[in-house]
């Protein structure tokens, strides 16, 4: 009984008399059989469940895209009254692009068929780079920016895609949900004896905000992203801001 199969359920057992022991034997096979079963039932939803969202996520990007170019000709008509209206509309299509993309993204990385390419690179260039990227956005929402980036090259051996991927979720992520604390801090820098990059805000915290829920899949992303790249990192977070570091 304590042999494991192939799929870590222990198989079946001979029957043997039909006593007290051998209805123990059938019992333990039935539990058995029944267990295997609920696996694979469990093992086809999920299945099911990633494929439902990589369809999603490719189908909706079609009429996004036509909907983004017909907003983009019209921004280009001067004078026109509907301006505002339609920046608005083009920020939220933007949105649920990168909603797509972080769909697309988490079930690629659930499923362990998101490429990666490890290289020994220099994140404060990299972080650098990507603030660099994101400073009109910060500066249209109205936010103070600081940064804080040492001279000399802090290498880690990351991937530089993925990487770019994690930071580009942090800073939706203050976009969203913490552009009302006016405030985006980008380091890389000591912490605790250690280099680390770290993303603050002086939003209102993740535990403390009505929305929270809507950043799970972007920090989701942010999480296996991580992982795979076997980084350490740690939230601090309260009513009155939150940091996010990341280290080596």
């Amino acid at each position: 009984m304590t042999v494991e199969g192939e799929s870590g359920i222990p198989s079946g057992i001979i029957s043997g008399k039909n006593d007290e022991i051998g209805r123990l034997e059938q019992s333990f096979n039935t539990m058995s059989s029944q267990l295997k079963t609920m696996r694979e039932s469990e093992r086809l939803e999920e299945e099911l469940r990633k494929q439902l969202i990589a369809n999603l996520s490719h189908d909706l990007r079609t009429p996004l895209t036509v909907i983004r170019q017909h907003v983009h000709t019209l921004l280009k008509m001067p004078s026109d009254p509907s301006h505002g209206s339609l920046r608005i509309i083009n920020r939220k299509l933007d949105d649920i692009g990168k909603l797509m993309d972080n769909l697309l993204s988490y079930t690629l990385l659930s499923a362990g068929k998101y490429p990666m390419e490890i290289k020994d690179i220099d994140i404060a260039e990299e972080l650098r780079n990507a603030a660099a990227d994101w400073y009109p956005v910060f500066e249209e929402e109205g936010l103070e920016i600081e940064i804080e980036m040492p001279e000399q090259p802090v290498m880690w051996r990351i991937d530089p895609f993925w990487f770019r991927i994690i930071v580009d979720n942090l800073f939706q992520n203050v976009i969203r949900h913490a552009k009302a604390g006016r405030y985006i801090g980008i380091f890389c820098c000591e912490h605790n004896g250690e280099m680390v990059v770290a993303i603050r805000d002086h939003g209102p915290g993740i535990a403390y905000r009505s929305d929270a829920k809507g950043a799970e899949i972007g920090l989701s992303i942010v999480s296996l992203m991580i992982k795979d790249m076997n980084l350490q990192w740690k939230i601090d977070s309260e009513n009155i801001g939150t940091t996010v570091y990341i280290s080596i």
